[in-house]
Formats: structure tokens, C-alpha cells, sequence
């Protein structure tokens, strides 16, 4: 029997695969089943999208409603409003005809046109052959949905809407008005509204001027405890049969700065690297790290290449100073920063680029093994 490298990553996780965080479960579980707007904020890896479809699946069970969008692949209001009428009409109902035939009856002026595909899952796509002025009476039919469903159904609907940062760019100012105006009307309906992109969805919820200020509460996801990520890699090489100390899992959380992401890579290569022998060491998680940056060394180039030659100054300063105190003048002059005007618009850019983030005092890397790589280039 082949057994499967137990750490997973680059995809939401469910169940055992999912690291602990039973009291950010448990927060959202209970104010979801009321009328809540939360925005939940994470950096980026710290395991956002896999924490929703968990509560999802909680939600779920308790006999709720959920529907999931992730609006990171979406360009288009056109495309927005399609996936936004697929997730609530394959949220519904469990029997899918029964489903169909309440959102056709709702989205009747756009005439949708359903799916089926072999997984049972329907996708819907509504006709926008109407004139502009009358888009918003339109859509509006689409943003309703949960709202009217959770009514006739007598049961609470909850919307996740993950990334949604990007709903600024996917419609600007007009998306998030219309969103707005519904939402601000709805009882049965609880949303969420998630972000790795700090800044912007900062900005969307602290802005006066912007539609979602103070729309609803504000949940930091933050990182989990150390002592909780520990016991997590220990059960998982043990139960594999695994030997590890203790003292080189804390060394490949402290590395890997506790990101469940970062740590569930770097496990991930360890495990299939000393398959063989099934004992890791110091030296093993070292050789592991470097073998990732090399895995990495294209894209990275590439990347480099078409940064300016400010943006990698900057970088490296971010790099070598742990991005502290990047604004003193020792730091400044150490590494030809400039001046503390050109430090801002510096670090401005390279978050708009998602390179770095914010934390308190300092700056990090969003991709530690980019840090790693220019280090290495001295």
C-alpha cells in the first residue's frame, strides 16, 4: 500500500490535512448563523481559503446555506455575475432540479441557461443583451437570490466572497455601490468577505468614501500558535512513520516564520526527500530550503528581471534589515535608498506588486524563499 505525503498545500484542505484553528472555526461557525458582515483579512498563505471552506462545511451540517465565489479568477461584472448565481443556485438546494427551478423563476428577465456538468454541479450564464442603463435593475435580480431564497426556505444563507479585494478591479467604484445596496437590506443573509491583500481591503473598509466603510465587523486571521503547528507536523510525520525532534520542528516553524503554507511546503519536500530512510535532521531541513529556492530559481530570475533597479535595492534592504527601520538615514545611505519620500513610494509599489506586506513595525517578503534567493545573490 502506497502511503501519500501527508502535508498538503497549494490547495484548500479539509479535514486532518487542515491545521488547527479551532477557535477561529468556532468564532465564525457561531456569528455566521446571525446576521454578520465580516471581513475577514489574512495574509497571504496563512491558510484564508481553507478556513472558509471548513466553516463552509460546519455551516453546512447545521443545515445552512453556503455559497463560495472566489473572485480572484473573475475579469469581468458579466463573469462576476455568473459565478455568483452558479454558487447560489448550487448552494440551494440538495436536489439540484429543485434548485434549477427556483432560480428560474427568480432570474427570469435574464433568461439563465444552466449546466450540468458530470460532478453534479450546475453553472449558470444569464443574458446580457439588455441595454446599460438597465444593468443595475438587472443584477440586482442576481444579488438577491440568497436573500429571497433563505425567505422561502425559512433557513439562513451565508456568502463567502474570498478575494475580494478584487472587486475593485473587477468593477470598480459600480460593483461595490451595487453590492452595497443590496446587502445593507438583507436579514436572512450573513457574509463574508475575505482578502489576502491587506492594503486594499483595508482601504475598501476604512475609506469614507468608499461603499463597504464600516460595513461590518473586521477578523484578522493571524498566525497560529507555535506550540499547535508543532504538534500538527509531529503528528503527521510520526503517524507515517517518521522520526523527527522536536527541536528541528521548531526550526522548520521559526524558518518558515509559522506560515502554514511555508511550513506545510517545506515539510512536504522533507517527507519526500528522506522517504528512504524516514528520519529527519537539522541538516536535511537545510538542504530541503535550498533545494526549494532552486526549484524556484526561474520564476524568481524572471521576476528580478523585471523589477527597476530602485524596487531591487529596496529588496535586498528588506531582505538584509528584516525590514526594519528602512526610513533611518543609516539604513537609507547603506543602501542608496534615497531619500524617506522615495522609500514610501518604494515599498507602495512592491505591495501593489503583492511582494511584500506590512506587519506593525516591519516589512516581510510575501514568498520567503524569494527573500532566500536574494540573499543568496548577495
Amino acid at each position: 500500500m502506497v502511503v501519500e505525503n501527508p502535508f498538503v498545500y497549494g490547495q484548500s484542505v479539509l479535514g486532518d490535512a487542515f491545521t488547527d484553528r479551532r477557535r477561529e472555526i468556532d468564532y465564525l461557525f457561531h456569528e455566521l448563523q446571525s446576521s454578520a458582515r465580516i471581513f475577514l483579512i489574512s495574509p497571504r498563505r496563512y491558510g484564508k481559503s481553507s478556513l472558509l471552506q471548513v466553516v463552509k462545511q460546519k455551516l453546512v451540517q447545521d443545515g445552512l446555506l453556503v455559497a463560495y465565489v472566489d473572485l480572484y479568477k473573475i475579469a469581468s461584472m458579466n463573469q462576476f455575475a455568473d459565478a455568483y448565481a452558479s454558487a447560489i443556485l448550487n448552494a440551494a438546494d440538495t436536489k439540484i432540479e429543485r434548485a434549477i427551478k427556483a432560480v428560474l423563476e427568480m432570474l427570469v428577465r435574464l433568461r439563465p441557461k444552466i449546466a450540468i456538468e458530470s460532478t453534479g454541479v450546475a453553472s449558470v450564464t444569464l443574458d446580457y443583451s439588455f441595454q446599460s442603463k438597465e444593468t443595475w435593475q438587472e443584477l440586482e435580480e442576481v444579488y438577491q437570490l440568497p436573500e429571497r431564497i433563505a425567505r422561502k426556505k425559512g433557513t439562513r444563507f451565508v456568502v463567502m466572497l474570498d478575494e475580494f479585494q478584487e472587486a475593485s478591479i473587477i468593477g470598480g467604484d459600480v460593483l461595490e455601490k451595487q453590492l452595497r445596496a443590496v446587502v445593507q437590506t438583507h436579514t436572512e443573509v450573513s457574509y463574508v468577505f475575505a482578502g489576502s491583500k491587506r492594503h486594499l481591503l483595508y482601504e475598501m473598509v476604512h475609506d469614507e468614501k468608499r461603499p463597504f466603510y464600516r460595513m461590518g465587523e473586521i477578523f484578522n486571521l493571524g498566525k497560529i500558535p507555535e506550540s499547535e503547528m508543532a504538534d500538527f507536523v509531529l503528528d503527521r510525520f510520526s503517524r507515517t512513520g517518521y522520526k523527527v525532534e522536536l527541536s528541528t520542528v521548531e526550526q522548520i516553524i521559526n524558518k518558515m516564520r509559522n506560515i502554514p503554507y511555508n511550513v506545510q511546503l517545506l515539510c512536504h519536500r522533507l517527507w519526500a526527500q528522506t522517504r528512504d530512510r524516514k528520519v529527519i535532521t537539522d541538516e536535511d531541513v537545510a538542504l530541503a530550503i535550498r533545494s526549494l529556492v532552486y526549484t524556484y530559481e526561474a520564476i524568481f530570475g524572471e521576476l528580478w528581471d523585471n523589477l527597476t533597479v530602485y524596487q531591487k535595492r529596496l529588496l535586498r534592504a528588506i531582505a538584509l534589515s528584516k525590514g526594519r527601520n528602512l526610513f533611518s538615514s543609516e539604513v537609507i545611505v547603506r543602501y542608496g535608498l534615497e531619500t524617506s519620500s522615495s522609500v514610501s513610494k518604494g515599498l507602495s509599489l512592491l505591495q501593489k506588486k503583492n511582494l511584500i506586506e506590512r506587519h506593525d513595525d516591519h516589512y516581510e517578503f510575501n514568498d520567503i524563499f524569494f527573500e532566500r534567493w536574494i540573499l543568496e545573490r548577495g
